[in-house]
């Protein structure tokens, strides 16, 4: 690692010390500068220029820097203990203290006055939005008897000058190592980012077409070497003069006037004929240039997919929390007050549940919930990936380490996942190999990559769920046992849809809602005939095939009913016959009697009536298929979702 690319510009001695310590304790050799808002800044552009590639800074100096750099600036972190220690020492001194500071971290100060205060102390608590108020602040404290404060350099500064005593808030040495980690992870995700482009770079240069660049003014910013010929033969000399005369015909202005796609438009340039694709260049929704590509013959959609893909940026987010889980049943009231105060602390939670129970929705929110929500959230289908590509997508790979690795590797889903939280769903699909990898993540907290030898360090919070019985795949030999019992500190279960029956009326609103507003649709009320009737349904699915039902019912219907006879319509001969007239075990529907077995559910007579339309088909499934008026397919499924009515 290049650690000289590291600078830390500190805004008091104490910290460039203490910090200078932990340096030379891990081996490590960067400069550490004593410097403050302005100074760091002029600081911190010199040492980029020197090739600085992080900035460890703090406080108020941090915010300042971040205002105005380009490259990450990683701030010593603040914490409860902090405060609580730094206002120890100033109640030592006096008995009336007073905290000031500029950033949110400071909020933390007004939690710890009430662990800290006595009943004959008083402390002060003012955040502020600029330094520049420091002084007038200071001295109405004095008027109210404070004579000691609490802060950064500029209010300890401030403090001294006006006769008072000053606590400096001071990071430990677990904070200050966490920064210099920090610092190190962002220098490497740089470094990577700076080797992929490069690889973009040489991708560009090497092509087979003509890719250039040009400003809003139609000023040509860049080029590649194939489209410098180009250019060139239509008498662009120098970059600095735009084209807009070599090209009057084209629609390349359009794109950066409008936003506009260019596909295929032929022009000339020179004495060759060539096809120009331009796609605008945007920097926060601005048009600021466009980008083309040209060639002779053919077209470039290829080479352009493959340079978009490498650009892309996949963000890793959660979206649900607790208050999207519909369900107001005890049992379901039971889980989400289980998992909030799971959301609470940083163990390892195996959730358990059938399909469409909600795993996924469940680990969202507790993410959201707790003190990762602002971080990433990755989630896995483990069951989704060949046990030959979920090793290298779990811990990435460095270049070479494979036939058909990516040349200038791969970051993994850990990595991606650092300081956030990881979903794996389906743990119990992945394979033994990876199970012996996966628990020294969980122990170690450190990946290393496939081909490489050093190791990664790693902060992610692991929550796995999976539908099968894991502690029996344990015992029948299928599943690690220590790596069990590392995912399972917690346990949360999930229930099924028919343990909470009650919840299926509001569920049913909430899918109809939600189906009608993405179709653009008016949202209709569902009758209580037909939310009765799906209340009867053995939904294997839970609330997934109960959505699908509701969505099915909603298409059939047009999006204009949602009434018995709707249900009847979409979900078919079961619920027809359940409409018909019963009598001593017999279904009469449209004049024809079918024997059911009198057991009472929806579930059983749609299997006698498909029974018996299979008996009178010959048990000729295409056939049987085409008098139910479904698939093959949707046949076949109905028959195994059905196999447990007698």
């Amino acid at each position: 690692m290049h650690e000289s690319k590291i600078v830390a510009i500190l805004p008091n001695s104490h910290l460039v010390d203490s910090l200078g310590i932990i340096q030379r304790r891990l081996g490590l050799d960067f400069p550490i500068y004593h410097k403050q808002v302005q100074e760091a800044l002029v600081q911190a552009r010199a040492s980029i220029q020197s090739g600085a590639k992080v900035i460890i800074s703090r406080g108020l100096t941090a915010e300042f820097l971040r205002k105005f750099l380009d490259v990450p600036v990683v701030d010593i972190d603040y914490d409860f203990f902090q405060f609580a220690e730094a206002m120890r020492r100033a109640l030592k001194i006096s008995k009336t203290i007073a905290v000031i500071g500029f950033i949110d971290a400071y909020r933390l100060a007004e939690r710890a006055v009430d662990y800290i205060r006595r009943s004959d102390e008083t402390v002060f608590v003012r955040i502020l939005e600029t330094s520049a108020f420091v002084e007038n602040t200071i001295r109405d404290f004095i008027d109210q008897g404070a004579q000691v404060f609490v802060g950064g350099n500029t209010v300890v500064r401030n403090a001294r000058s006006l006769g008072c005593e000053g606590v400096y808030v001071e990071p430990d040495d677990k904070l200050l190592e966490a920064a210099i980690e920090k610092a190190r992870y962002e220098l490497r995700i740089y470094l990577e980012r700076e080797e992929k482009f490069e690889t973009i770079q040489a991708i560009v240069n090497s092509a087979a077409n003509g890719i250039f660049a040009i400003n809003g003014n139609g000023v040509v910013s860049v080029a590649n070497p194939l489209a410098q010929k180009y250019l060139k033969n239509a008498g662009l000399s120098e970059y600095s003069a735009s084209i807009r005369n070599l090209l009057p015909g084209t629609k390349l202005f359009e794109t950066i006037k409008t936003g506009q796609t260019i596909n295929e438009d032929f022009i000339t340039l020179g004495d060759t004929e060539v096809v120009m694709s331009a796609a605008p260049v945007l920097v926060d929704g601005e048009i600021r240039g466009a980008v083309a590509t040209i060639q002779e013959i053919g077209k470039i959609q290829d080479l352009d997919h493959k340079i978009r893909k490498k650009l892309l940026h996949k963000g890793h987010i959660a979206v649900k929390t607790f208050s999207d889980i519909i369900g107001e049943s005890p049992v379901m009231q039971q889980c989400k007050r289980t998992a909030l105060h799971f959301a609470s602390v940083d163990s390892t939670v195996l959730i358990l549940g059938k399909t469409g129970t909600g795993k996924e929705v469940f680990a969202q929110s507790i993410h959201n919930a707790s003190r990762r929500a602002a971080k990433p959230f990755v989630a896995v289908n483990c069951a989704a990936l060949p046990s030959s590509l979920l090793e290298s997508e779990l811990f990435g790979y460095v270049k070479g380490a494979f036939t058909g690795a990516r040349t200038e590797g791969k970051a993994g889903i850990f990595e991606l996942a650092h300081t956030g939280t990881i979903f794996l769903d389906e743990i119990s699909e992945i394979p033994p190999e990876v199970q012996a990898r996966l628990l020294r993540v969980v122990q170690e907290k450190e990946i290393a990559r496939i081909g490489d030898d050093k190791v990664i360090p790693v902060d992610v919070r692991i929550l796995v769920a999976t539908n099968r019985d894991l502690f029996r795949e344990v015992r029948e030999g299928r599943f690690r046992e220590d790596l069990y019992y590392r995912l399972s500190v917690l346990e949360l279960r999930l229930p099924e849809l028919k343990e909470r029956s009650e919840d299926i009326p509001d569920l049913i609103r909430y899918l109809i809602k939600t189906i009608c507003t993405s179709a653009s649709r008016t949202v209709i009320k569902a009758q209580d005939d037909a939310i009765a009737v799906l209340k009867t349904m053995q939904l294997n699915g839970n609330v997934r095939e109960l959505a699908n039902v509701v969505e099915k019912i909603l298409v059939m219907s047009n999006y204009k009913s949602f009434d018995l006879a709707s249900v009847q319509a979409a979900i078919g001969p079961s619920l027809n016959m359940a409409a018909g007239i019963k009598d001593g075990g017999k279904c009469k529907t449209g004049g024809d009697e079918l024997a059911l077995i009198e057991c009472g559910s929806i579930a059983e007579m749609e299997k006698a009536f498909i029974v018996k339309v299979l008996d009178e088909c010959g048990q000729n499934k295409a056939a049987a298929a085409r008098r139910l008026g479904i698939s093959q397919t949707t046949l076949w499924r109905r028959l195994k979702a059905l196999r447990a009515c007698p």
